[in-house]
């Protein structure tokens, strides 16, 4: 997915954020106007308490006087993602403030003693302004001044006053010796103290990055394919049923308040939102979807059904038992039946079981195949393994719980990096198998990490450690044909060239329970050993440069790109605002990469699973059908639906 960007909208769209909650028009904002700023823009985290606003004020504020200026706020906002052109506007439009705000001038000079902020940028003596300015430099200034935690506020300066301010202590004299009088200001709002001695910098930085994310969606142009531009398509779409027009808004405003990967926000309807509307307002879509083939509503479902908030809190009761769950997955059903029953009409008419049903019968299969059979880790990529805390403490249950997850979902991103590694190689292969016999080969992209994340607690719970080896369709392709022959012709062909299958499941065969299992639908799927004579050394290009190698090193790019992609569209302003865990699965991504290319790897053969969906095209086109409710049926609750449709 490529990030929608504007840059003349991003940078005004800040401008204008900052300027409409200066409400006094000093050209900076206090404790006070970030606070309704964040509470008008970024709801969707939740209310920001004054704990939590004097955090955000720390983070932006350089030089701890209590006030952020627009440069300020831009670096805090845009992080990594600020550019030299974005910081030049940015300054600029801050020398315009800074002109105009003679107000801002004489307070801050009076109370100072010396020059304020916006006096400074004017002047050109400002460490985080001005047309002589860079990054670099903007950096080292902030550096040195800016509040990190474990430091010491200087004395007096919990309420963020300039120490200088405390050496003003006479008031200045006019030539006649006369005391002028000057005009009051109204006072900065007390801000709450905080005991930043104690306070962790974890905690400090996460709440900084939420922040960040939060306001992110608000003000910024929105991903392609991201909750925010599914939000913005759905303003032009019609409501899906004329008849309840006023469905419409209720999940517009569920999708302008999206949770993103924020699980702590389940079952909490934005504010004005009626669930009840929302959930009818999805069932129309998907019948548009289903019946219209309007694909005008894909995302506006995709990010509707996806989002936490929609769906209760599962720590609060059986989330299955949901009455909008249950009706929603009842409804999917009944129309997966509906089809299907159509289907099993056309299974018998054509006699496919005769045809068909056959196939793989005299196989022997000893054990399951997986794919650390052929695919060993080195270990958990830097993740230490939990042991009893000092004075005899155990680790929590929830410790424990977010390290397996963390281990579990390593290997997940070990097994993707060698998936993304050999699929060019294996497509290739698989489409002059297909093509051979008159098929035809398409080549969907490989499974992707949310989807096996999911599968941890629901199909793999059980499954031996690492889980994720259960996945051996990580690596898949459909053959599609119109005649049996054709299918039986692959079949056998398939088995010369990658050996006798791992594993064979025949839907065609008459004792299948299609209606039960697949709701009518049937395939042949067959797991193969691809085994494409090459070491992984030749492929990481450690044996020098090759066509094969080039298309590795693209693939790998790709894939985490792809990662990078599927965590920012859950909601985070860029990569620094992700938590602990996305933050550790993006480095599995790079250590994974690693090894593959490392001396140890070098001389290992490329060994993995793949599998090959054997299809007819009548059943390939069933799919189409289909495949909107399919994924709402196999959710075993609202949970795995919401992960499912975060992938």
């Amino acid at each position: 997915m490529e990030e929608v960007e504007n840059e003349t909208d991003k940078v005004q769209s800040v401008m204008e954020a900052f300027q409409r909650y200066d409400q006094d028009g000093d050209g900076m904002i206090n404790f006070k106007e970030l606070a309704a700023l964040m509470r008008d823009l970024a709801g969707s985290a939740g209310d920001w308490d004054d704990h939590q606003i004097r955090v955000l004020l720390k983070a932006m504020d350089s030089d701890n006087d209590g006030k952020v200026i627009l440069t300020e706020f831009g670096a805090w906002l845009f992080g990594s993602q600020l550019s030299d052109e974005d910081e030049s506007k940015l300054k600029t439009a801050e020398l315009k403030l800074a002109t105009g705000t003679e107000k801002a001038e004489g307070r801050s000079n009076a109370g100072n003693g010396g020059e304020s902020k916006l006096s400074k940028i004017r002047s050109g003596t400002s460490g985080t302004s001005g047309e002589g300015g860079t990054s670099e430099k903007r950096d080292k200034e902030r550096d040195k001044t800016a509040w990190r935690p474990g430091r010491r506020l200087p004395e007096g300066a919990e309420q963020g006053d300039d120490e200088e301010e405390e050496e003003v202590e006479e008031d200045e004299e006019d030539e006649d010796g006369d005391a002028e009088e000057e005009e009051e200001e109204p006072e900065d709002p007390e801000e709450p103290e905080e005991d930043w001695e104690e306070f962790d910098e974890k905690m400090f930085n996460k709440l900084s990055q939420s922040g960040r994310s939060a306001l992110w969606q608000r003000l910024m142009p929105a991903r392609e394919g991201s909750a925010q531009d599914a939000a913005q398509r759905m303003k032009s779409l019609k409501p899906p049923n004329p008849k309840r027009p006023n469905d419409h808004k209720h999940a517009l405003l569920y999708l302008q308040n999206h949770a993103g990967g924020n699980a702590d926000l389940a079952g909490q309807p934005p504010d004005g939102a009626d669930r009840k509307k929302a959930l009818q307002w999805l069932k129309d879509a998907l019948l548009k979807i289903s019946e219209a083939h309007d694909k005008s509503y894909q995302l506006p479902v995709k990010w509707l059904i996806g989002n936490w908030r929609l769906w209760p809190d599962e720590d609060e009761g059986d989330s299955k038992k949901d009455p909008g769950f249950v009706d929603l997955k009842n409804l999917a059903i009944r129309k997966l039946d509906g089809i299907g029953k159509k289907y099993e009409d056309l299974y018998k008419e054509r006699k496919l079981g005769m045809e068909l049903g056959f196939i793989g019968e005299n196989l022997t299969f000893e054990i399951r195949p997986r794919q650390d059979h052929y695919l060993v880790p080195p270990g958990y990529f830097g993740l230490k393994e939990l042991h009893d805390r000092a004075l005899g403490n155990k680790p929590t249950d929830t410790e424990l719980h977010e390290h397996e997850r963390k281990k579990q979902s390593s290997f997940i991103i070990f097994l993707l990096t060698a998936v993304h590694g050999v699929d060019h190689i294996f497509q290739e292969v698989a489409k002059e198998i297909c093509e051979s016999v008159a098929g035809t080969s398409r080549a969907p992209p490989p499974k992707g990490f949310m989807r096996m994340w999911a599968k941890l607690d629901t199909d793999h719970a059980s499954a031996k450690s690492p889980r994720a080896a259960e996945n051996i369709d990580t690596n898949r392709v459909a053959w599609i044909f119109e005649e049996p022959s054709q299918l039986r012709d692959a079949f056998e062909k398939a088995q010369k060239i990658f050996g006798a299958p791992l594993r064979v499941k025949n839907g065609y065969d008459p004792a299948f329970p299609a209606m039960a299992e697949t709701k009518g639908y049937r395939n042949i799927l067959a797991n193969y050993k691809f085994s494409p004579e090459i070491t992984w050394g030749a492929l990481a290009g450690r044996e020098g440069p090759n066509e094969k190698a080039t298309k590795t090193e693209a693939a790998w790019d790709k894939f985490r790109k792809l990662l990078l992609d599927t965590f920012l569209n859950m909601g985070y302003a860029d990569e620094a605002a992700f938590d602990d865990e996305l933050t550790y699965y993006m480095h599995c991504c790079e250590a994974a990469r690693a090894y593959y290319c490392s001396k140890d790897m070098q001389k290992k053969p490329v060994e993995i699973v793949v599998e090959i969906q054997y299809m007819l095209q009548s059943y390939f086109d069933m799919r189409k059908y289909t495949h909107t409710w399919y994924k709402i049926v196999r959710a075993e609750d609202p949970e795995a639906l919401v992960v499912d449709y975060n992938s």
